[in-house]
């Protein structure tokens, strides 16, 4: 059954898990659904939950060199004629929870001379929320800016500091039968806990909730999604995702129809391929400028950069990874730190 199985290539999982976290939570209800269940209740209380809207990216840096590349949201205020921005962030390795505070700190101020440079009277409040993933639940604390600080004798930070704060949802802490919210949120983060916490081969328990969803269209393009996004993480780790465990998993949601739907689901896939052809030439010129972004950050930083990293750079297609390698260009501080982010 190769229809599901996806080429090996020099993608990194971990934008594998970007790529699929955005796609979900890019759907404004799905995000609306998330803050809801999972979110700090007096964030939720203050704010307009059902005029919330996407917002621009920002960007901070002298010429604009770095970007927020999660998800940011505008959430209008209850009591005020002001905003909340809201910004979600995926965290799938641990190294970058140590920085985390730093990186807040350079968001919030993107965001802020961002909207003084729009001549905003008042600037919007910020409120960052962090999922993270991986294979086992954090046990120690999340580091804070002070920690990054000097101290005096009594162990206190040297100098002014502003406290970033921030949530952490620790997805590998929740049960996976406690997953709150609505169909598509349970969907998303129960096959992103079983992927992430590698137990890939126990992915169909986490589709079950599509049993609930009526509309069988909508089944078809979830169900498609969610087994794309399978079999991408079995590729990445030189595995396959076989005929056997796909109608394992749709058997207990199409029962009778798992065959048809199997059937249709391929089909599509199919005509999405063609579709994606006729724009080929688009997404040429998007990972060509890409890669072009990134070397440029690259010969920036370091000057001179080893053929062998060239060659891996042009290797990568997918313009998330690409745009994800360009933040790893600024919070690498050596060409090897770099190097180990394209492995």
């Amino acid at each position: 059954m190769n229809h599901r199985t996806a080429k090996e290539s020099k993608t990194r999982p971990g934008n594998i898990y970007d790529t699929f976290v955005k796609n979900i939570f890019g759907r404004l209800l799905v995000f609306i659904d998330f803050l809801k269940n999972y979110a700090d209740p007096n964030f939720v209380n203050c704010i307009e939950i059902n005029k919330i809207y996407p917002a621009p990216t920002h960007y901070i840096g002298w010429k604009g060199d770095e970007r927020i590349l999660d998800l940011v949201f505008c959430c209008p205020l209850k009591d005020c004629n002001a905003n909340m921005k809201a910004v979600i962030l995926f965290e799938h390795a641990g190294s970058l929870l140590k920085t985390l505070p730093v990186r807040l700190l350079g968001f919030a101020s993107a965001i802020w001379w961002t909207e003084l440079k729009e001549k905003k009277k008042v600037l919007s409040a910020i409120y960052f929320i962090v999922l993270r993933t991986g294979k086992k639940p954090r046990q120690r604390r999340y580091t804070k800016l002070s920690d990054w600080l000097p101290k005096d004798k009594n162990g206190q930070p040297i100098g002014t500091i502003v406290e970033i704060k921030y949530d952490v949802i620790d997805l590998p802490a929740i049960d996976s039968n406690n997953l709150c919210g609505g169909t598509i949120l349970r969907l998303g983060l129960g096959v992103l806990k079983k992927m992430t916490e590698g137990m890939e081969d126990e992915f169909a328990d986490a589709m079950l909730p599509l049993k609930e969803i009526d509309d069988e269209e909508q089944q078809i393009i979830l169900t498609n999604e969610f087994l794309d996004f399978a079999a991408k993480v079995f590729a990445a780790r030189g595995k396959q995702l076989e005929a056997e465990t796909v109608n394992e998993a749709l058997k207990p949601i199409f029962k009778e129809r798992t065959k048809k739907m199997i059937k249709t689901i391929f089909e599509e896939a199919e005509a999405k391929g063609e579709a994606r052809g006729e724009a080929r030439g688009k997404a040429i010129g998007e990972t060509i400028g890409g890669q072009k972004m990134v070397l440029a950050a690259l010969r920036k930083k370091f000057t001179k950069i080893p053929k062998r990293i060239e060659t891996a750079i042009h290797q990568m297609f997918d313009p998330i990874a690409l745009e994800s390698l360009l933040i790893d260009v600024f919070e690498s501080q050596t060409l090897d730190e770099f190097e180990k982010t394209l492995r």
